[in-house]
């Protein structure tokens, strides 16, 4: 993967973490109430698509896959 894509996927996994150090998803709001919270999730924009996973307990995001 070229550097430009890996230093956006790279800010972009900062901000998921961001989000889910607080609790929130940036789709489906709350992690709080999610009844299933460590499904794979995906997020998108025009440059990319990520599958993700976070796990609350650890406090951490896992990233599965990236299309870009």
């Amino acid at each position: 993967m070229p550097t430009e894509q890996q230093l956006l996927v790279g800010a972009v996994m900062e901000g998921l973490v961001d989000l889910a150090s607080m609790g929130i998803d940036p789709k489906d709001g709350s992690l709080r109430d999610d009844p299933n919270p460590m499904r794979l999730r995906t997020y998108e924009d025009e440059h990319l698509l990520l599958w993700y996973q976070t796990v609350p307990h650890r406090h951490r995001i896992y990233l599965k896959r990236v299309n870009v």
